[in-house]
């Protein structure tokens, strides 16, 4: 069984062949063939001859190269031939140049090393070795290479004093091969870089597709339109609005100029006259008042200077009456004065603060007129309607051009906000018991191939709202994320590609989704047995995640499935009838 599963496999669809250039490959200089891998003749103490067992197979990773060796069951005093296959880990290639180092240590401590200066050819290395001791050794690889430098611990080599002893030893660990064995020699790999990957636990996330859109959020756009038929002119402080300017909510975009009857032009006329008349009375009336209060200001000086006079003569009348030099008629007479001057002082004041509010109070109405002249409420034979923005955003589309006639509540300009942004996905009806109350979602754009954004993560979004009616027609129903959106990244009318999160599993045995393959209808994966050997697996899936499948049933942990190459390996075990003899090396 072991001699068939070193044979090699020729496949007769044209295509792989010519692919993989499977040819018997034989050397004539060494005479070792690669299925069997044996000692030589041997003859057993009654003369028959023995082929001897099979060799051992060694198969070990690093994070940087495969080796696979085999190695004859040795045998003290009898030389032996190692088989090194040697793989670049991240390419699949052979190691085509560099040396390999080999050192053995025995039980006592003693090291031996040989030193393989190149591969025999891409791949392989072969020294060669006699013990002269009978032991245990524990084997280490050197591997030194342009194309790849490492260290390959290999384990423990047992050399027995005689063949007996080996053969024994070797039926004693002899174990039943698995079924499904699928040979693929090395050769094969090479030429295509097959490449592993070891089954590992991960937290998968089961994603329910489904179709959304980026559309601006509720109250985030707005339409402004005129309430009445008119004339469409710009505002006082500027031209009309164009496409990509920003607003301002409550910004004047626009005047219009309506239609007015005869009689509503004569009325309005009137009222401008009217207007005007109260305008000039007005202007009559603060120039009254600012000469009152010119009067009113000199008065306050005056009787602020005559207080003064008067509070200095009282205060010698009482100076002098205290030194009995004064008289009392001198003293009632100054009391009096300071009385009279402290009322005239006073009434100046209260009647200076008057003219003050009446002046402010001019100046309010005066303020009044000039926002009415600004608006240009009554400046001309015709009223004006200013149109402003209901919202903060950018115009994205304007409609009409100044002077141009507009009926009642005929767009104008669309102003969308898009500082945050709506993700509205749709759900079908039957897919309504896999969804969960608070769904996470992840949602792909055809602008920005190749990228995800985790709505409720990273991008820093939230749930809206999950609808409670059932659209009629699609049979759908609604699934509102909101999304800031700083950069512009998101423009409104895109459409998304939404991934619901409906399940999780966690700490899941996963594998590549390129590992898998179907085969009538069923998955599968092929699992590296030992170097050249591989094992169909029929597989058992659960969530799908982010290329990787959750296995169930089919393959366990820390195994290596087949992740680049594994169809041509499901061609070699549909074609058993076509497999060749092994390569020799």
């Amino acid at each position: 069984m072991y001699l068939l599963s070193r044979l090699l496999m020729l496949i007769t669809v044209v295509a792989f062949t010519a692919t993989l250039g499977c040819e018997r490959v034989s050397h004539a200089d060494d005479g070792h063939d690669h299925g069997s891998a044996s000692h030589g003749d041997h003859a057993d103490a009654h003369g028959h001859e023995d082929e001897g067992p099979d060799p051992i197979s060694v198969t070990l990773f690093t994070d940087k190269v495969q080796l696979f060796m085999e190695y004859p069951h040795l045998v003290k005093g009898e030389p032996a031939k190692f088989l090194a296959h040697l793989t670049v880990m991240e390419t699949g290639e052979p190691i085509r140049s560099g040396s390999l180092h080999f050192k053995l240590t025995d039980a006592s401590g003693a090291t031996q090393k040989v030193v393989v200066g190149a591969p025999k050819r891409d791949g392989l290395f072969v020294p060669e070795w006699t013990f002269d001791t009978a032991s245990t050794y524990t084997l280490e690889l050197l591997l030194v290479s342009p194309q790849a430098d490492d260290r390959i611990v290999v384990g423990e080599l047992v050399v027995h004093s005689t063949h007996r002893e080996a053969v024994h030893a070797a039926e004693s660990s002899a174990v039943q091969e698995p079924p499904n064995l699928i040979p693929f020699l090395f050769e094969q790999q090479w030429k295509i870089g097959m490449l592993y990957e070891k089954a590992a636990r991960r937290t998968l996330v089961h994603r329910l597709p489904i179709p959304g859109q980026i559309v601006a959020p509720q109250g985030a756009s707005a339409v402004v339109s005129p309430p009445v038929a008119g004339r469409l002119l710009p505002p006082l402080n500027g031209g009309l609005p164009s496409v990509g300017d920003h607003v301002e909510a409550g910004q004047i975009l626009a005047m219009v100029e309506p239609p007015l009857p005869v009689t509503d032009v004569t009325q309005l006329i009137a009222n401008r006259a009217w207007l005007h008349t109260l305008e000039m009375e007005l202007a009559q009336r603060e120039l009254e008042i600012d000469t009152k209060w010119m009067e009113v200001d000199r008065s306050l000086i005056q009787s602020a200077a005559r207080l003064e006079f008067a509070q200095r003569a009282m205060k010698r009348e009482k100076h002098l009456n205290e030194k009995g030099i004064g008289t009392e008629q001198r003293y009632d007479k100054a009391q009096q004065d300071l009385r009279l001057a402290e009322a005239e002082h006073e009434g100046a004041k209260a009647l200076k603060l008057s003219y003050e509010r009446a002046r402010q109070h001019l100046a309010q109405l005066r303020s009044k007129a000039t926002v009415a002249e600004t608006e240009k409420v009554a400046t001309n034979p015709s009223l004006q309607m200013p149109l402003r923005a209901p919202i903060a955003g950018e115009i994205v589309s304007v409609h009409h051009i100044q002077g141009e006639h507009l009926d009642a509540h005929q767009e104008l300009v669309r102003i969308v906000n898009t500082e945050h942004v709506w993700v509205e996905a749709s759900i079908s009806e039957f897919d309504l018991s896999e969804l969960l109350d608070h769904p996470g979602a992840t949602m792909e754009l055809a602008s920005y191939p190749g990228r995800s954004f985790d709505i409720l993560g990273s991008a820093g979004g939230r749930l809206v709202n999950i609808g409670t009616v059932i659209e009629p027609e699609t049979r759908t129903v609604s699934v509102v994320f909101e999304l800031p959106n700083p950069d512009g990244l998101f423009r409104v009318g895109m459409f998304a590609d939404v991934y619901l999160q409906t399940r999780v599993a966690t700490e899941a045995v996963a594998i590549p989704e390129n590992a898998v393959l179907m085969d009538n209808g069923r998955p599968i994966c092929f699992v590296l047995i030992d170097g050249e050997t591989f094992q169909r697996r029929e597989l058992e899936l659960g969530v799908r995640d982010n290329g990787f499948f959750e296995v169930k049933a089919g393959v366990v942990i820390d195994e290596r499935v087949v992740t680049k190459g594994a169809y041509l390996i499901k061609l070699a075990a549909l074609s058993p009838e076509s497999f060749g003899h092994g390569h020799a090396h």
